[in-house]
Parts: structure tokens; C-alpha cells; sequence
């Protein structure tokens, strides 16, 4: 597998229009404009995966960058004791990858392209650069490793505390409300990839799918779905009853 690597280096003229799409923008809060040195932020590489590629396996040596999705989904996993994968998190654009390997010799987890995708890579040591300049940029790069805490977290809680079709029914809302105000979602992951990150088997996850689209709540396409009873599916997803083979 070969990445294909392309540097970008924009001329000062495109300075707005950089910084708009510079993937490190969210945490360039404070005012002012930016000085030479931190013109180096828009000097990144961009990394480009086919669908299967691995962007880095569990147990590479870390090589400390970051990494940022501008398109495409990534799929970080662990091996499980089975053999078989334990998926961590599904991640599309704007996410950040590698924030588990901060400070680390080896990668705990692997990341795969589950969709053509292209990624920046950032230095390490350029975002604590930025960050040590910059109060307010700390203080976002602190919220964003709260939330991704925070999403673990409450992972976590649904593998002990829901049922099945709870689990399937917030995965659906969830992927709905990371597509930003569409009403179609997508699905670039299998069955079994869904079964292992809800904790449940292929055969489970396919049976609560079925009974949510027999009952006209759920529309599905190719590797997309829409929630026509979306609020029947949140009540789903906060407790309510639904029988799966009736």
C-alpha cells in the first residue's frame, strides 16, 4: 500500500481562504493576524487513502502527528483477545485522528480507510507551538480532547446499560446528527463492523434493522438511510419497547 503525498504552500495572497480551510482553524482563536512562523500551519501534508488502506496499524511506532479527515471515513479498532477487531470509533471529516497515542512509544489502536480518503497531517510539535502561543487555541484543543473523552465514555454506557435495539436505533440518530442537518445519513461500514462496535452479533444488528424499516421508521439505500419515523426512532433509542420478530 503507497500513500500519495502532496504538500500545499498557498501564496500570501489566499491567506483568508487558507486559513478557512486549514484544518487547524478550529483552534486559531486568538486575534491578530499570523506571524511567518505560523504560516508553517498551512504547509501540510495530505495523504490520500483508498478505500482499505491503513492510515497506521496497532503497534506501529508512533510518529507524532496528528492527523485530521477532510473526506472519507476512518474506522479505529484494537484486536480483540478473539482475534477478531474491537472497533473504538467510526470517525469522518473534520475528525481528529491519533489523540490515544499522544506521548506514547506504540499505537494502541489502528485506523483504516472504510471510504477513499484524504487526510492532513499535522507535526506535534507544531500544534504545541501554536498552542503555547496561544491561551484560547489551548483551551480548544483541551475541549476537544474533553469531548472525545466524553464520547468513550458514554460508549461505554450503552454497551452496559441498553438492549439492542437501543444500541442500534442511537447508532442510526447518532450518524444522522454527524451529517450536520441532512436527512440522509451513511453507512460506509459492514454489519459485522456496526455488531462490533455496539457489542452485538451481525445476525442481532440485521434483525433490529429489519424490524425498524417493517415498521416504515427506517429507509435504506446503498450504504445510506434516511429516518422517516425519526421521532418513533428516538423513542426507540430511549427505552421504548419493539419487538424484533414480529
Amino acid at each position: 500500500m503507497t500513500h500519495r503525498l502532496a504538500l500545499t504552500t498557498p501564496s500570501a495572497a489566499d491567506s483568508g481562504r487558507r486559513c478557512q480551510s486549514c484544518p487547524l482553524n478550529v483552534l486559531c482563536l486568538d486575534d491578530g493576524p499570523p506571524d511567518r512562523e505560523e504560516q508553517a500551519c498551512m504547509e501540510q501534508r495530505c495523504i490520500q487513502l483508498r478505500c482499505g488502506d491503513h492510515l497506521f496499524r496497532v503497534s506501529d511506532a508512533v510518529d507524532q502527528h496528528l492527523h485530521i479527515i477532510r473526506s472519507g471515513d476512518i474506522k479505529l479498532y484494537q484486536h480483540g483477545r478473539d482475534g477478531g477487531q474491537h472497533i473504538i470509533e467510526f470517525l469522518g471529516p473534520g475528525a481528529w485522528v491519533g489523540l490515544e497515542s499522544l506521548n506514547v512509544q506504540e499505537r494502541h489502536a489502528g485506523a483504516v480507510a472504510l471510504t477513499d480518503c484524504e487526510i492532513a497531517t499535522v507535526p506535534y510539535t507544531l500544534l504545541t507551538a501554536v498552542l503555547d502561543r496561544h491561551p484560547r487555541s489551548a483551551e480548544a484543543f483541551g475541549q476537544l480532547l474533553s469531548c472525545t473523552i466524553a464520547r468513550h465514555q458514554q460508549h461505554a454506557a450503552m454497551l452496559r446499560s441498553t438492549s439492542a435495539v437501543q444500541r442500534v436505533a442511537q447508532f442510526l440518530l447518532h450518524r444522522l446528527e454527524q451529517a450536520q442537518g441532512a436527512v440522509r445519513a451513511t453507512l460506509p461500514m459492514s454489519r459485522q463492523d456496526i455488531a462490533d462496535y455496539l457489542g452485538l452479533t451481525s445476525s442481532t444488528v440485521s434483525r433490529c434493522l429489519s424490524a425498524l424499516r417493517r415498521r416504515g421508521w427506517l429507509a435504506m439505500g446503498q450504504r445510506a438511510y434516511t429516518l422517516p419515523g425519526l421521532q418513533d426512532v428516538e423513542m426507540v433509542a430511549a427505552g421504548a419497547p419493539l419487538a424484533l420478530d414480529c
